[in-house]
């Protein structure tokens, strides 16, 4: 019968405390501690194996993971290209939406966003410092100055659209 690791490590601390002891020949002592710590190597080596194999198969997973998570990106930017050809091609022929059966492909008004042109030409009140720097750009200050009329130099406003696709 083979012992665990853990076992061993009990015994082991069993016989350090009996080898204090002076009923035990010196040489029965030694005997068994050195049947155990053979078997505790033995067990120790195949343990850190274990763990090895386990770094391996965590770091291969870890790896896999990032080529799916670059494949999704790529797979994503490919549906973001044919999304701005269909939102391109119903604006030229000016359609608004279409509907079947079994989907709905709409075009959708996105919301005012502030376009920057010239970051150095914003005056500074409309920056801020945020608690690590370097400053940035207050764009909801920026665009509540903007749709109240207010002009701002280096930036505008832009509403552009967007294709809804539901089932």
């Amino acid at each position: 019968m083979s012992l665990k690791l853990f076992e061993i490590v009990g015994q082991l601390k069993q016989f350090d405390a009996i080898a204090e002891s002076e009923d035990i020949p010196p040489e029965a002592i030694r005997d068994t501690l050195e049947a155990l710590e053979g078997d505790f190597e033995t067990k120790a080596i195949n343990v850190a194996k274990f763990i090895l194999e386990l770094d391996s198969r965590a770091e291969a997973i870890a790896e896999a993971a990032k080529r799916q998570a670059e494949r999704a990106k790529r797979i994503q930017k490919r549906a973001d290209s044919v999304r701005a050809y269909l939102l391109f091609s119903m604006q030229a022929l000016d359609k608004k939406r279409l509907e079947t059966p079994d989907i709905v492909i709409a075009r959708r008004a996105n919301p005012v966003a502030v376009q920057v042109t010239d970051e150095k030409a914003v005056p500074v009140n409309f920056w801020y410092q945020p608690p690590a720097p370097p400053p940035q750009l207050d764009k909801k200050a920026i665009k509540e100055a903007l749709q109240s009329g207010a002009e701002v130099p280096g930036v505008y406003l832009e509403s552009g659209e967007h294709v809804r696709i539901s089932i």
